[in-house]
């Protein structure tokens, strides 16, 4: 499996017999995780932080196509 960046950051946060207890395929779960939490070109891409007195909360509102394979 060749070398991810994101994936040595996140295995440089454990400590050395817990990162090197990972198969490639946990990895590769691992990456495909990190690759989800970064944002795709969607159409519409609003987001919001929102602030109350009593309350704080955001609205993300995403829109595009689907190119999710069924």
């Amino acid at each position: 499996m060749a070398r991810n960046p994101v994936i040595d950051r996140f295995l440089a946060r454990l400590t050395p017999d817990v990162a090197a207890s990972f198969s490639p395929a946990q990895l590769a779960a691992v990456e495909l995780h990190f690759g989800m939490r970064h944002h795709a070109g969607h159409a519409v891409d609003w987001r919001r932080r929102i602030s109350l007195p009593f309350v704080k909360f955001y609205l993300v509102v995403l829109a595009g196509r689907d190119e999710r394979v069924e």
